[in-house]
């Protein structure tokens, strides 16, 4: 079971890192209503970059802290 809950770990630090590198990829494929509305593309916004940035800082924090 210690080996499944350290795969599990190490599978939400990969996601959070990918969350890190390409925000822009995961935001096109990620959930809709954290989507922009096309009526609102006119300005673009860092907003949901930062989003998922932060969101991959925190997932990777997770993943991290499983091994100690």
């Amino acid at each position: 079971m210690n080996l499944l809950w350290q795969a599990v770990h190490v599978g939400i630090a990969v996601l959070g890192v990918a969350y890190l590198a390409f925000p822009a990829r995961v935001h096109a494929f990620g959930f809709e209503f954290l989507r922009r509305s096309p009526s609102e593309e006119s300005g673009e916004s860092a907003a949901p970059v930062w989003l998922y940035r932060g969101i991959g800082a925190l997932l990777v924090f997770i993943g991290v802290t499983g091994f100690v």
